[in-house]
């Protein structure tokens, strides 16, 4: 996967180009939206449920993710009229980071609104990654563009660099969907690995 997007020219956006460019580019998608996580902890400023767990306070966390997102609602029903949807692999390692437990929990709302959630372990493709290199943290819009997510060290959102080259959007969408046939559905992993824990005061 990283030698493919090294091989090929991508524009850079900004946190908020690339939010604009990416709903832009979901109204002309031909297929599902296909979405890698690889990163064990992110920031998320600007999430409540995530500002809540971020200062300790779980249930609060739990709750505010529980709570009615019509938004996130319109956009998975938006995806039901272009026949597309948005397929995510979460790959995990064992045991799981503090964040990766909130995170959990936050999915499960997400696929209870539509949204296609995999989970797969990071020691299922430890070989597969010691030759390819690590998952990027990727966003690819049907067969027209994909989106590389950038992170600061700390794990916070920065922006995004786009290709629209086909070769190179058709290559990782297979290869993403390959990855996905491998992984676990959410719900099982949620029940046997994150069901009633709780995480411990994150480092932040």
């Amino acid at each position: 996967m990283r030698e493919l997007l090294r091989s090929v020219a991508r524009r850079r956006l900004s946190l908020a180009d690339y939010d604009a460019d990416f709903y832009e580019t979901v109204e002309s998608t031909d297929g599902p939206i296909l979405k890698t996580e690889r990163i064990q902890t992110f920031r998320e400023p600007g999430s409540p449920s995530w500002e809540a767990y971020a200062d300790g306070r779980w249930d609060d966390a739990l709750r505010i993710a529980a709570e009615p997102n019509p938004e996130l609602e319109a956009f998975f029903q938006r995806l039901d009229q272009l026949d597309s949807g948005l397929r995510r692999l979460r790959i995990v390692e064992l045991p799981l980071t503090p964040y990766l437990v909130w995170e959990l929990h936050l999915l499960r709302h997400r696929a209870e609104a539509g949204e296609q959630i995999k989970v797969l372990n990071a020691e299922a493709i430890s070989e597969w990654e010691a030759a390819a290199g690590t998952v990027p943290e990727l966003m690819v819009v049907g067969s027209q563009a994909l989106y590389e997510v950038l992170y600061d060290d700390a794990g916070t959102p920065i922006g995004a660099e786009k290709s629209v080259e086909p070769v190179v959007v058709q290559s990782l969408q297979s290869q993403i969907l390959a990855l996905l046939d491998r992984a676990e559905p959410f719900d099982s992993f949620f029940r046997r690995e994150v069901d009633g824990t709780r995480p411990t005061v994150p480092q932040l």
